[in-house]
């Protein structure tokens, strides 16, 4: 760690979710982009190229400097790793792949392992919130964080001060209403897993509220535009400006790439002081750009709040009241261009506020942005006139409604004009030599701002000529002509010594090979890499599959790893007359006090209690360890009054990787006695592999995993099954309850509130204003008492009740055995 920062130029990382995408980032001047293939990556809906398509867009990349993060940012199942990941990766490896983007640790244990030259960053679907993780991440080839997004510019300052890792920021973009990597909204409600790449949105849906007040879309965050703060971020010292966008078409790519292009490098040209003041005096320049990414979308405005420490950070005062929801409206809200001054029974008239053009589409909305009608202008009109128009009967429009475009037809076409329309050109010197009895000699040169090349090759053996001889301006036109290549020439030195006869032909072809030549040096990969042999024979003829330690068996369970103790009931509970209720219950072995809801004391008084009535206790790490939550916990270790050191307790389960290091690093605690919970996503056998090299022995089967697929699970590590409780859909720095009624800084319990979607499903948000997160519910428990017998056979004999929103009988029944009906969740149904 170290207190200092220093300012840096970051890198523009920009979206493709096509060939046109990635054309489209290049001309616009991105320094690198994002992208996934035909597999594993969060954007499987997006027209991601495959196979030599993709070696293509690497060699087109690298062609103009900009680099390739190859997307492999989603949870993996047993069998895809194993038998298709490395065939997957290799040839773009061997192309010159600049890095793997990922979030399965398994992943990346593999990776790092099979392609120790491939760099690895870490996705913000790691949920990773500080830089003390970097210690556990660098030994697997790590060398970049993408953060959470809901952090501050506090948090990301002091993350820099943490870690020598890179740092990659989302700066613009959509924005997910859950933590990324903690949502089962979409996976639960409809098997589309956001974790693999499938999510179909749920966020953007209306829910409506059970207390009465109207429906809303209440889980759709604004569109995120930080292009304020781009100081503030170079002055940290980010080292990547990262831009959403693989699902939203070419022309949003090489806007919002000239956009940051743009005033990157204002900043760094111009220092702090004078890039203000530039500002200040081009404030209608400044609005005119803010207004072209608008054009091309936002969410109900732009929000850049969680920069801003709006929403979601611990121990802070609330700024604002729900103003990063886009509650009207969950799509594009285009930008308001007239108002409208008259209706009649079939026509509205409006005076525009702005220039519109030919093919503009247009929408006439009421004040809570509903749109009653849309049409397509046929002619452009300037700001200021009136326009009439039909409307369609039936539509609602009244005087005082606004009218909003949707597209802009003109910024589009400047927007391909400019960037779409060819590729940019390399800029070369070419050198020209010819003497008599010697070969012609060309030499093609690029000289970039961080790198450069240069091509030599001889031709034909020049002749004396016996007419008229070669001047050097003929020949200085002729290597000129670069039209159908990919290069310019700026400069061309031509030099003839004596009277010669030089074909025109010879000129031509040696100017084709140089180029081609050069072109081929520029693409190459700057990597030295080599695979040997097919995984089975680097294996000696062993599947990947069986490359693990051996198969779960019956006796790998129970209380401490390796055991052959019998079947173990664990409960978890998050108030503190549930512990009470499960310490009384003489079924109940093992207890998992939840920190959220109940204050150290409390804590302190049921861990003794429980400890003393022979349960094995345990503390349950909050989902969310974001920095002030650890540096207060980190006093009161200074202090000696943590109750993380408390010798009652047999364990501690963790969320996240900063609770991992907290405990082992901070408060000394030993690995073995650490277990994974359901979130942190062991879904394969290097990621149980991954927490083994951590020294954890004990996990907890991922709620997306199907019965069939945990008996694939071969490994020593126990590993233990939720059986009974209420899923959490999202974990969110967002607050349902403070954007209905206002920050009230109240925990759950009588704060608990219950949402409806359109088919009429049941959804419970609980606050935990401790950390400062909400937490959804499904409103149907998960219920697999009847499926206990499978888990059996896979060796699982740790059976969990998660009890939460539970009344006192609920719960008396449920540790009597007595099961709700409940749902079955992905036991049986595999995610997409």
């Amino acid at each position: 760690m170290t207190d200092k920062i220093q300012r840096k130029k970051p890198e523009i990382l920009s979206p493709a979710g096509s060939i046109e995408s990635v054309r489209a980032a290049v001309n616009a001047g991105c320094d690198a982009i994002y992208i996934g293939g035909s597999r594993f990556g969060a954007r499987a809906y997006a027209d991601n190229p495959q196979g030599d398509d993709m070696r293509e867009v690497i060699r087109y990349c690298h062609r103009y400097g900009v680099k390739v993060y190859m997307t492999v940012n989603t949870l993996l199942k047993p069998e895809e790793l194993a038998d298709s990941l490395y065939d997957y990766i290799a040839p773009y490896y061997l192309e010159g792949l600049d890095a793997a983007i990922v979030q399965d640790v398994g992943v990346m244990r593999f990776l790092h392992r099979h392609f120790p030259g491939l760099d690895l960053h870490a996705s913000t679907q790691m949920t990773l919130t500080m830089g003390e993780s970097a210690s556990v991440l660098r030994p697997y080839g790590v060398t970049r964080i993408v953060p959470a997004r809901e952090l501050s510019l506090p948090e990301l300052a002091d993350m820099r001060r943490e870690t020598g890792l890179e740092l990659e920021i989302f700066v613009h973009g959509a924005l997910c209403y859950c933590y990324s990597g903690q949502c089962l909204f979409s996976s639960m409600l409809g098997g589309r897993s956001g974790n693999r790449g499938r999510c179909a949105q749920p966020c953007r849906q209306l829910y409506q509220c059970e207390d009465g007040r109207g429906a809303g879309y209440l889980l759709s965050p604004r569109e995120h535009c930080s292009l304020e703060h781009i100081g503030d971020l170079m002055e940290i010292g980010v080292d990547s400006l990262k831009l959403e966008g693989r699902m939203k078409r070419p022309e949003y790519v090489a806007l919002t790439t000239a956009m940051y292009r743009k005033y990157v490098d204002l900043y760094d040209k111009l220092g702090r002081t004078d890039y203000e003041q530039y500002l200040a005096c081009h404030q209608s320049e400044w609005q005119e750009d803010v207004r072209k990414l608008a054009e091309l979308y936002n969410r109900q405005g732009f929000t850049s709040g969680y920069m801003e420490g709006r929403s979601g950070v611990p121990y802070a005062v609330p700024k604002g009241k729900g103003d990063m929801i886009a509650d009207l409206r969950p799509n594009h809200g285009g930008v308001q261009v007239g108002t409208v001054t008259a209706v009649d029974p079939h026509t509205a008239t409006y005076r525009l506020e702005r220039d519109v053009h030919a093919q503009d589409v247009v929408e006439f909305r009421d004040g809570k942005q509903r749109t009653s009608y849309e049409y397509t202008i046929g002619e452009g009109r300037r700001k200021g006139e009136l326009v009439k128009t039909r409307y369609l009967k039936g539509s609602r429009i009244r005087k005082g409604d606004s009218v909003y475009r949707t597209k802009d037809a003109g910024l589009l076409e400047e927007i391909r004009e400019h960037y779409l329309s060819e590729d940019a050109k390399l800029t070369v010197s070419m050198h020209f030599e010819a003497a008599e009895g010697e070969t012609m000699k060309l030499c093609a040169a690029f000289q970039g701002e961080d790198r450069e090349a240069s091509f030599l090759l001889e031709g034909d053996i020049c002749q004396k000529a016996q007419k008229s001889a070669a001047e050097e301006e003929s020949i200085r036109r002729i290597l000129c002509q670069t039209g159908g290549t990919v290069f310019r020439c700026s400069n061309c030195r031509v030099k003839l010594t004596g009277e010669l006869f030089i074909p025109v032909g010879a000129v031509k072809r040696l100017r084709r090979e140089v180029l081609a030549g050069l072109l081929e040096k520029l693409e190459a990969s700057e990597y030295d890499r080599h695979i040997g042999k097919p995984l089975t024979e680097i294996n000696n003829g062993q599947p990947e599959s069986e490359m693990y330690a051996e198969p779960m068996h019956p006796e790998h369970v129970a209380g401490q790893p390796g055991s052959k103790d019998p079947e173990r009931i664990v409960v978890s509970v998050l108030y503190d007359w549930q512990a009470q209720k499960a310490i009384d219950d003489p079924g109940v072995d093992d207890i998992y006090l939840r920190t959220e809801q109940m204050d150290d004391s409390e804590l302190r008084r049921l861990i003794r209690k429980g400890a003393a009535s022979g349960k094995n206790m345990y503390l349950m790490m909050p989902l969310i360890f974001r920095e002030a939550v650890y540096r207060s916990e980190q006093q009161k270790l200074s202090r000696g009054d943590s109750i993380y050191r408390m010798s009652e307790l047999t364990g501690y389960v963790i969320r996240n990787m900063e609770s991992f290091v907290f405990l082992t690093k901070e408060a000394g605690i030993a690995a073995e006695r650490i277990i994974t919970d359901a979130n942190l996503y062991t879904a394969n056998n290097e990621a149980l592999s991954w927490w083994q090299d951590q020294g954890v022995k004990h996990c907890t089967v991922p709620l997306e995993l199907t019965g069939q697929e945990c008996q694939e699970l071969s490994t020593s590590v126990d590993i233990e099954a939720v059986i009974y409780g209420y899923i959490p859909l999202m974990v969110s720095a967002q607050c349902v309850h403070r954007h209905q009624k206002g920050c009230q800084k109240k925990n759950g319990g009588g704060q608990l509130l219950w949402m409806q979607d359109a088919k009429k499903r049941t959804f419970v948000v609980l606050n935990c204003c401790k950390y400062c997160y909400n937490i959804i519910y499904h409103g149907e428990p998960l219920c697999l008492d009847e499926e206990r017998q499978q888990y059996r056979k896979c060796g699982i004999k740790r059976f969990r009740y998660d009890f939460t929103i539970e009344t006192p009988q609920e719960m008396t029944d449920v540790l009597k055995g007595r099961f709700p009906e409940g749902q079955k969740g992905h036991f049986y149904d595999p995610v997409q």
